[in-house]
């Protein structure tokens, strides 16, 4: 049962990790966040092997106290510190395990103290970081090697009492041979010796047979005719292969051949059918001396089905034994806990527990079991379901008994399926936890190895009354726990301060705060009336104030500090208080004393002023925001204010900004409008940022021509600034009101109106600057940038013209070259005029560049038509360029021929430590790649052109 537990663990284990794999294109362990978990704090055994070098590369906890190492020194070491193997078997098993032409073993390793242990290992491999490891599971098996070794020992003396018996039979035969004169009192004696050898061998249970050298069968006796249905003649003379299907007669061959090379007995367990047999097979030296094998195999399912029987009582036993003396932190773990001890105890992988509401009918998951989310792939799992929703599983509670299906795909007219991504269920059970006849709880198992059945029942149910009872025991134990000292702890770990009196109004009990605040030690102020330890005054000191605790005593009822009292410690320190005194009432009502509840407030107080500044704040540009705006107009909006003038601004390019630079450039461009429009503003003037790219200015007592004014300066200002290339620009419309009549929000929308006309006029003078700024900056950034784009263009400008492009198509070619590297704007200067190598990261941030690029040129009409080609101009003809890896005739003309003019002009001239290439030598290189690289068409071409020495940069 525990191997088969392993197994279960690391297949899971390799599954998520494929899956993993498979969606990151990486097969890591560090990419789990999860995985990482399990593997440090799993129970078993568990290490990462480098397969070349033998070293322990990582090991969880589990594997250093099993070694008897710390973590740093075990993976300091190599595995053959700790295999008793060779290290040439050792590294023969490691590439066996990194091939997966096995991927169980078992070992003798060697523990810190010295001690040797029998194992068995389970190693499959990983990819970790790119470097392909062994993730081995590791199990001790010694105490069952031990018992093997005994169980062999006891079969060897039985054989050897069967080989004198034989012996002994030998010689009573030579005796009968030498002796001529009993030859037929012999005969007849062997005669009743053979027929009673056969009747004692028929007469037991167990199969037995004798096979010839060429593992033919020669004798076999009753059993063995019942098991396969067939008489000894009919099966004398033939071979496993004739007698069974294949897959059963290679069992049972391997362990012929295993007997016949080794030559002595072995004994083995093999399952078939259902059914568990124990093998013993010998080699028999036949007459014609060659060696056959014999054998006697007995059926030992009922055997091993009452061991596990007992297994199960005495786990039962323990389980519950567990239970009721282990302490759990909760609920929770504790159920949890005896869910995964019910999967042991009756061999199932998955299960759950649902509490259950009887009120509502309504299900509420409690626990899963562990590993079943990382073989469920539904999306957003439910962990709750009403009775009504339910399927068969439901038919639990609603027939209030335990559902048992051992053929769960079979149609089932109470069955409503379960989601895409559900683990698929072969066998279930569920049964009901009843307490004082209600269902509390439900717990299911499911894909049990055989059928379950009213053990299974049996012990679940028992298992599960049993916990529960436990469960309600300790919650009964903790509610009396907590009932008698909640209210002493409740008034002692409060985070306000607790002083209580009692009805002399004398101090008997203060917590630490009380203590911090008053400046009073409990045992300074216990048995002092309260008015010496608990001073309150006004904040005006001439204002009378209200004693709560006095009033609470003469009352009867609870009272509230007034507002704005003030405590008075004893060290002379003031506090903002609120506060509460509640009487203590006997069960006569008598108020015997007062509990007072008071907390500094001084910094909620701070706090407050400061929440209620940034609740009408912008937090990016610190301008007002548009809530406090809207109100703040209505205030503005009177006779004293007119002409009340609102302008309306929208900012040109933070989209673009924000697609080409990134949101942080977008951000500092709304903060440069907001530090522009503080720069412009007058003092009693209202700025806001309305939202997203918007701004609004309330100009009061401002005529059109003072706005008109204050609008071109806005305009200058903003000019003036550049963030990532992008020159500052804004689009304003205004709108003025000089009667009461016209409404507030008719003027914003008037405002609004005028800026989105403006917008539509200034939008292509816009457009065509900000393309025009961004080449430009990059021409700054780097010459050699200038005079590649240039001499591109003409290349490119070129080859259209000898393909007989349109001229439509040859200017669209001309621009898309001559821009086809726009995109590097978002890159360093300095990564653009980079003499050395690049580094990885610095390639992939180059390779970043036709991306960028499509963005720009996307954000405009006029130069939408060529961001296609800009976007695939390093595709490759093979498919294996970037960013797409477009092939062959899916790149666009326009890009394969960029791509070729832009190479060339590349390899003209010197880059990072690698030389410009001759004329012949760039000639060469085209030729080389195309097909691969290039359009061979078009290097053709272009091929042509350099050898008929068309003029230009060629």
């Amino acid at each position: 049962m525990k191997r088969s537990l392993f197994n279960t663990f690391t297949i899971l284990l390799a599954l998520c990790l494929s899956l993993i794999g498979a969606e990151a294109n990486a097969q890591t362990l560090d990419n789990i966040a999860d995985l990482s978990g399990v593997f440090s704090q799993h129970g078993s055994v568990m290490l990462l092997i480098d397969p070349v070098t033998g070293d322990i590369v990582d090991a969880n906890n589990a594997a250093a106290d099993y070694y008897g190492y710390s973590k740093d020194q075990l993976t300091a070491l190599r595995i053959s510190s700790i295999n008793v193997l060779t290290p040439q078997e050792i590294a023969t098993e490691m590439q066996a395990a990194a091939t997966e032409q096995r991927n169980y073993f078992v070992f003798k390793h060697q523990l810190a103290n010295g001690t040797v242990r029998n194992v068995e290992v389970f190693s499959y491999p990983v990819m970790v970081d790119s470097r392909r490891l062994l993730f081995s599971l590791v199990h001790d098996i010694t105490d069952k090697a031990l018992l093997q070794q005994e169980i062999s020992n006891r079969n060897r003396i039985g054989f050897v009492i069967a080989g004198i018996s034989l012996t002994l039979l030998s010689a009573l035969l030579a005796l009968v041979i030498r002796s001529r004169r009993h030859l037929r009192i012999a005969n007849r004696d062997i005669a009743y010796t053979n027929a009673m050898l056969r009747t004692f061998i028929d007469a037991q249970g167990d199969l037995v047979y004798l096979k010839d050298a060429k593992l033919r069968y020669v004798f076999v006796n009753k059993a063995f005719e019942a098991f396969f249905g067939k008489t000894a003649d009919q099966v004398i003379g033939l071979d496993d292969y004739a007698l069974t299907e294949h897959d059963f007669a290679d069992l049972r061959r391997k362990t012929d051949m295993d007997v016949l090379d080794r030559g002595v007995l072995l004994q083995d367990e093999t399952h078939w059918g259902g059914k568990i047999f124990s093998t013993t097979k010998f080699p028999v030296t036949l007459p014609d001396a060659q060696t056959g094998i014999g054998a006697y195999i007995r059926d030992i399912t009922a055997q091993r089905m009452d061991e596990k029987k007992r297994e199960k009582t005495t786990k039962r036993l323990s389980i519950l034994s567990d239970i009721l003396t282990r302490s759990f932190p909760d609920k929770q773990e504790q159920l949890d806990y005896v869910l995964h001890e019910a999967l042991k105890l009756t061999e199932s992988i998955y299960g759950y527990i649902y509490l259950y509401d009887d009120q509502r009918q309504e299900f509420t998951l409690n626990t899963w079991t562990k590993g079943v989310m990382e073989s469920c792939n539904v999306l957003n799992p439910q962990t709750q379901y009403s009775l009504e929703n339910t399927g068969i599983w439901g038919e639990v509670v609603r027939q209030h008994k335990t559902i048992m299906l051992n053929d769960f795909q079979r149609p089932h007219a109470l069955k409503k399926g379960y989601p895409d991504g559900h683990v698929a269920l072969e066998r279930f059970l569920s049964t009901p936890v009843v307490v004082d006849g209600h269902i509390v709880a439900v717990v299911g198992l499911a894909n049990k190895p055989y059928d379950y059945d009213d053990t299974d029942v049996l012990e679940l149910s028992l298992l599960m009354n049993g916990a529960w009872n436990t469960l309600q025991r300790h919650e009964i134990q903790e509610k009396l726990a907590f009932e008698r000292s909640r209210y002493l702890q409740t008034l002692v770990s409060i985070g306000d301060g607790v002083l209580v009196v009692n009805r002399e109004g004398n101090v008997e009990m203060m917590n630490q705060i009380a203590q911090t605040l008053t400046g009073w030690k409990l045992d300074e102020a216990s048995g002092r009336h309260y008015s010496q330890v608990f001073v309150i005054q006004h904040e005006q000191r001439s204002v009378q104030i209200a004693d709560p605790i006095a009033d609470a005593l003469r009352t009867g009822k609870t009272q509230a500090l007034s507002n704005h009292a003030i405590l008075v410690s004893k060290h002379g320190q003031t506090y903002n208080l609120e506060d509460s005194a509640a009487p203590i009432q006997s069960d006569a009502g008598e108020t015997t004393g007062v509990v007072l509840v008071f907390r500094d407030v001084t910094e909620k107080m701070r706090q407050l002023k400061q929440i209620e500044y940034l609740s009408f704040r912008d937090p990016l540009t610190g301008l007002f925001n548009r809530r406090y705006a809207s109100d703040a107009m209505e205030k503005m909006d009177i006779p004293d204010n007119l002409p009340l003038t609102v302008v309306m601004g929208d900012v040109n390019g933070l989209k673009l900004t924000n697609d080409v630079f990134g949101h942080a450039y977008g951000d500092q461009l709304l903060q440069c409008v907001g530090d522009v429009f503080r720069r412009c503003g007058r003092q009693n003037d209202l700025i806001a940022r309305w939202g997203g790219d918007e701004f609004v200015l309330v100009l009061p007592a401002t005529r059109n021509d003072e706005a008109q004014k204050l609008i071109t300066q806005i305009k200058a200002e903003f000019a003036r600034e550049e963030i990532g290339s992008i020159k500052g620009s804004i689009s304003l419309g205004f709108a003025c009101k000089e009667q009461m009549e016209t409404d507030i929000a008719t003027l914003l929308r008037q405002a609004e109106e005028v800026m989105y006309q403006a917008k539509t006029l200034e939008r292509d003078s816009f457009r065509k600057s900000a393309i025009d700024d961004i080449v430009t900056a990059l021409h700054n950034n780097s010459m050699r940038e200038r005079e590649h784009a240039e001499a591109v263009r003409e290349i490119a400008q070129a080859i259209g013209r000898v393909m007989q492009l349109s001229d439509v198509d040859v200017r669209n070619l001309s621009d898309a070259a001559y821009l086809h590297d726009i995109g590097k704007i978002v890159l360093d200067p300095l990564l653009l005029n980079i003499n050395h190598h690049l580094t990885e990261y610095e390639w992939n941030e180059i390779k970043r560049h036709p991306i960028v690029g499509y963005r720009i040129l996307n954000a405009f009409d006029d130069t939408l038509h060529l961001a296609e080609s800009v976007l695939a101009h390093q595709e490759r003809w093979d498919g294996h360029g970037y960013p797409r890896g477009l092939k062959g005739n899916q790149i666009p003309l326009l890009a394969r021929i960029i791509a070729v003019a832009e190479s060339y002009e590349r390899m003209r001239h010197d880059s990072a430590n690698t030389p410009a290439l001759s004329k012949e030598q760039a000639r060469q290189n085209l030729l080389d790649n195309a097909g691969s690289q290039f359009d061979p068409e078009i290097v053709k071409v272009f091929v042509e052109m350099l050898d008929q020495d068309i003029p230009g940069r060629l």
